[in-house]
């Protein structure tokens, strides 16, 4: 029995060593991961800004996560978070999938609204994800406004070993482009900018970097 009991107790502790915290991302001992946004959470206020919603649906959620992998220099945050290239990749396979469950008629709304840490977690929860080493950062995507023009996501970053959420912060980014599909990949982008002007600093200095 008792040797059944120091089994377990070492593969805890196996289990433990594997897992990626915060600080090894900020000492440039783990890879990231950027693995996309997840629009399952996401709510669209004002509604004559979202008269399309089997477009944004079938075609547009799609597009914004592509673009992170398909316009690199824009929406990288390798520079942001101070990676060697071997240390960073973006990977939205797993999210295009993920957002397969996304409803979007039924969530277009006049109203004001937001989502809790509960949420986030729980929606992270449901990832079936590829990547299995390293730390996954994901924007779980709290609303896209019209009427603010701007989009809200938490900013989340998942220990891919276990799925744990590790951290997550809300953040705003204003929108802006020319045409639908840009308008609001320019929320990303500001999100992304607001990263790399100081929470990337801010993070730094709270995981003891």
């Amino acid at each position: 029995m008792k040797k059944i009991l120091l089994l377990i107790v070492l593969l805890a502790a196996a289990g433990q060593s594997d897992a990626a915290t915060m600080a090894d991302l900020f000492s440039g001992k783990t890879k990231l991961v950027f693995l996309g946004l997840d629009f399952t959470q996401a709510k669209y206020i004002g509604r004559a800004g979202f008269n399309d919603p089997s477009a944004i649906e079938n075609q547009y959620i799609d597009s914004w996560n592509n673009l992170l992998e398909i316009e690199p220099k824009k929406f990288s945050l390798q520079k942001a978070f101070n990676l060697r290239d071997e240390q960073y990749k973006t990977r939205v396979e797993d999210m295009l999938k993920h957002n397969r469950s996304v409803k979007v008629a039924e969530n277009i709304t006049n109203d004001s609204y937001s989502i809790t840490e509960d949420q986030v977690k729980k929606s992270v929860a449901k990832y079936s994800l590829s990547e299995k080493e390293g730390i996954g950062i994901v924007y779980v995507v709290e609303s896209l406004s019209k009427t603010a023009e701007r989009m809200t996501a938490w900013v989340t970053f998942v220990d891919l070993a276990t799925k744990k959420v590790l951290y997550t912060e809300k953040v705003e980014g204003k929108a802006g482009g020319f045409g639908f599909r840009n308008y609001w990949a320019g929320g990303v982008y500001k999100i992304n900018n607001a990263i790399d002007a100081k929470l990337y600093k801010k993070w730094s200095r709270e995981f003891g970097a």
